[in-house]
């Protein structure tokens, strides 16, 4: 099995339509697979999908699990050598699928690459960054809360934690967000999965520091697009479930990175 696809959702049934049409090339390419983990939606997404596309393995949960353990459960699924993880909120393109297939073979030091996305009007999103840290994030929170204000304050937080994105060759990055993350399966041998302490952010900058670790590089690659509407599911209000999970699984990553660094120090 060459490739396995993971997308997981909540009540995205509009982003998803989008979503697997675009993954429809994959249909009767027997060397791959697609699960789509479903986070308890009420929204007609598992008819949908069972309807239309009979081929995608679906994960059911009674609940909604978050991203970490959501993404898992395709994870321990997956048979592929390469595995794609996608957010709903994705459409993809065959092009770019090969192009990084292409990049990964020809790379095989890189355990992680993503490509550029592109939001609906255009734009190149900041989906490659630098490691996050406790100013940068209390600085993302005042631009947010600012915004719901009229205040414009901190709103080059997210350009000035990321690259500079105007490149046009690959290029290594501290982290990948998980919207587009295609990773290679010796990574995740010897990393194992994702951080399921972390309900939802920053489960992926996590991953992608424990692959570092183990001597992989992960590369951003600016020549190849897809695109991504974004849904920031924590930014709708300031103060609500998903953002206090969000608050204490960044709590939880400064804490586990604090007590890593004190551990390296120690040996």
């Amino acid at each position: 099995m060459l490739l396995s696809v993971i997308i997981i959702g909540y009540n995205s049934l509009d982003y998803l339509k989008k979503n697997l049409a675009s993954l429809s090339f994959l249909k009767d390419t027997p060397d791959s697979e697609i699960f789509y983990v479903d986070n308890a939606s009420t929204d007609g997404t598992i008819a949908y999908i069972e309807n239309v596309y009979p081929f995608v393995k679906i994960i059911r949960n009674a609940e909604n699990k978050g991203i970490a353990k959501a993404r898992n459960q395709g994870l321990r699924e997956a048979r592929g050598e390469y595995i794609w993880i996608l957010d709903s909120d994705t459409e993809v393109t065959k092009e770019a699928l090969d192009s990084m297939l292409t990049y990964m073979n020809s790379h095989p030091d890189v355990g992680i690459c993503g490509c550029r996305l592109l939001g609906q009007d255009g734009t190149t999103q900041f989906s490659c960054r630098k490691y996050p840290t406790v100013r940068e994030k209390l600085k993302a929170a005042i631009h947010i809360i600012g915004n719901k204000i009229g205040l414009d304050i901190y709103s080059d937080v997210s350009r000035r934690n990321s690259y500079d994105l105007e490149q046009h060759d690959a290029f290594d990055v501290d982290y990948l967000i998980g919207a587009c993350q295609l990773i290679r399966r010796e990574v995740l041998q010897l990393v194992g999965f994702l951080d399921e302490n972390i309900f939802y952010g920053p489960e992926d900058a996590d991953f992608c520091y424990r692959t570092h670790q183990v001597g992989y590089r992960v590369c951003y690659l600016p020549m190849i697009h897809i695109y991504h509407a974004y849904q920031r599911v924590s930014s709708y209000k300031i103060f609500n479930k998903i953002t206090y999970k969000h608050i204490t699984g960044l709590i939880y990553y400064f804490w586990k990175c604090r007590s890593e660094k004190k551990k390296a120090i120690t040996m």
